[in-house]
């Protein structure tokens, strides 16, 4: 396992420092700099080259770059222009507000497409086999944003169940412990629902096929032969094996949380890492731009190493396969 660990951090680094420097220079070509913005027409030319010299922006693009490794090997992210502080700081206060939407979203896909799957399974062929496998399908292809405005006019606009925006309501720092969970839990349900329903509908498919395939392997037939009881069967070993690419589902959809949630955290007003990477782009922020780029790709890759631990730890037939 440690073999493991070790080996995917050091074939990491390559991509993290590849998708960091692409990044960084698509946004360095762009015309124009962040100063153009943030400077009045008013500055004397002389004051406004100032400025772009003392960010870096009259160096070449090479130089630029150097700056900023340089920079990020001192544990120096740079500096917001648009927050007025370093971008260290401006990630740490988002970052945990994204895990919370991550981490809720991540619960319900699982819950919601675990008990899915196995609902088609236990009524195969039937009505409600058809409406899960068909229903997955419908779902995982809608666009995020469409799913995000249809349960707000429904649930906040028509209903008014639960709010439409923002994390905690007006006035909630003076809430008690439980009222403020619940405040948050209530903001949380809408935003996590919308990432969860793609991931949910891919493990609902993905159980049903593989649980079906498993119940007609020859071990299975086996332990029938063995008397042993069909409940016993299904939870030791069917389903056991059946959940294995489940692991592999939940781990790479961190990824497409991470994507889901710049359009999910901007619909919804959360003030978290995909609100804030959005918001950078727009002001042209390049320090914030690259530094959530690659705290994204540091996440994408956990995630990924996490589901490779999970997979060996739940399926014994693998663990002593070379790295």
């Amino acid at each position: 396992m440690i073999r493991l660990i070790l080996g995917r951090i050091v074939s990491s680094i390559p991509l993290i420092v590849g998708l960091v420097t692409i990044v960084f220079i698509i946004v360095r070509l762009l015309p124009g700099d962040p100063m153009t913005i943030y400077i009045s027409p008013a500055v004397p030319p002389a004051v406004a080259e100032q400025l772009r010299a003392e960010f870096g922006f009259d160096k070449s693009i090479i130089h630029q770059y150097g700056r900023w490794i340089w920079g990020v090997m001192r544990g120096e992210l740079g500096f917001s222009f648009t927050h007025q502080r370093g971008v260290a700081e401006v990630i740490t206060s988002a970052f945990p507000n994204t895990l919370i939407l991550a981490g809720t979203a991540i619960l319900f896909q699982l819950i919601l497409g675990i008990s899915l799957g196995l609902l088609a399974v236990r009524f195969h062929k039937s009505f409600i086999d058809k409406i899960v496998s068909v229903g997955g399908l419908i779902i995982y292809t809608l666009p995020t944003f469409w799913v995000a405005i249809l349960l707000l006019y429904v649930f906040s606009y028509t209903l008014g169940i639960f709010p439409s925006s923002q994390m905690h309501s007006i006035g909630a720092d003076e809430f008690g412990r439980i009222e403020y969970l619940l405040d948050l839990l209530k903001h949380l349900i809408l935003p996590a629902t919308v990432l969860a329903l793609p991931g949910a509908a891919a493990i609902a498919r993905y159980l049903r096929t593989n649980l079906l395939d498993v119940l007609h392997e020859q071990f299975i037939i086996n332990a029938r032969s063995m008397g042993l009881s069909e409940r016993k069967i299904f939870l030791s070993y069917a389903l056991s094996n059946a959940l294995i690419p489940t692991i592999t589902i939940t781990g790479t959809t961190i990824g497409i949380l991470l994507a889901g949630a710049i359009v999910t955290e901007t619909i919804f007003s959360w003030p978290g890492m995909g609100r804030l990477t959005v918001s950078a782009i727009f002001a042209r922020d390049y320090p914030l731009i690259i530094g959530c780029t690659l705290v994204a790709g540091i996440v994408v890759i956990i995630g990924n190493l996490i589901a490779d631990i999970m997979y060996r730890v739940v399926d014994p037939r693998i663990r002593t396969e070379g790295l």
